[in-house]
């Protein structure tokens, strides 16, 4: 379950600005990622950047999507602090359900499907207040209830933190499995940075990931080898 979104739109030829502003698009290239590598999960979220694009969004209501995601990628601090319940109806939070709908509707029965969102930490230092980790934890909370509502599988946290238990429970009210990424993952959940993946092999593990985005211009052929790879060391 790498982390794959940007690649997914190199393969496709989709921009960023068009893919994290349109639905259909963003769906049919993880569609299409799922079907060329085989993938057993398909991840939504930017890499983890939709919460703090999302916030962004909230924050400066006039702003468009794209520029939300370049913001958040840029990890400039936001003006004000954005009200959590603001953040979860940001437009970036419905395109990412909708997202999830499309994709569930094609490859459902062969891969599970779920939302990338940062730790509290993470999202805190993302919007350049490291300080608002209590802030941060709210406005988690809120967008697990509103991206829960269409019934993710899973949840994976990038960060350090050690797991919530309050961000666990509410993932598992809507039937999700909330994954950190970080040191407080489960015995194995294996994180691997991108170049790793297609370079190592990792221990035997039941769940493998990518700690940050897969590179976009990777070559197709030496990622579907290295899933392949990871297939055969699964559970051995």
């Amino acid at each position: 379950m790498p982390l794959i979104e940007a690649h997914a739109a190199r393969l496709e030829q989709v921009s960023d600005e068009r893919w994290l502003a349109d639905a259909e698009a963003q769906a049919r290239m993880l569609r299409a990622a799922q079907a060329l590598y085989a993938l057993d999960g398909v991840t939504i979220g930017a890499g983890g950047l939709l919460a703090a694009a999302s916030c962004w969004l909230a924050a400066s209501p006039g702003l468009g999507v794209g520029s939300a995601y370049v913001a958040a990628k840029a990890r400039r601090a936001l003006g004000r602090q954005a009200d959590p319940p603001a953040v979860a109806a940001a437009a970036s939070v419905a395109l990412a359900s909708d997202v999830l709908r499309r994709v569930r509707a094609v490859v459902g029965d062969r891969a599970a499907i779920g939302h990338v969102l940062p730790d509290a930490g993470r999202l805190a230092a993302d919007v350049g207040k490291p300080a608002e980790r209590s802030w941060a934890t709210d406005v988690l909370m809120e967008l697990i209830r509103a991206l829960g509502a269409d019934e993710p599988e899973v949840f994976l946290l990038v960060g350090d933190d050690e797991l919530a238990p309050t961000l666990e429970s509410l993932a598992e009210f809507f039937g999700a499995a909330l994954i950190p990424l970080g040191p407080a993952r489960p015995a194995g959940v294996i994180v691997q940075p991108p170049a790793d993946l297609l370079a190592t092999d990792p221990p035997p593990g039941w769940l493998y990931t990518t700690s940050a985005e897969v590179d976009p211009a990777a070559d197709p052929r030496a990622v579907r080898a290295a899933l392949e790879r990871l297939r055969t060391r699964r559970g051995s």
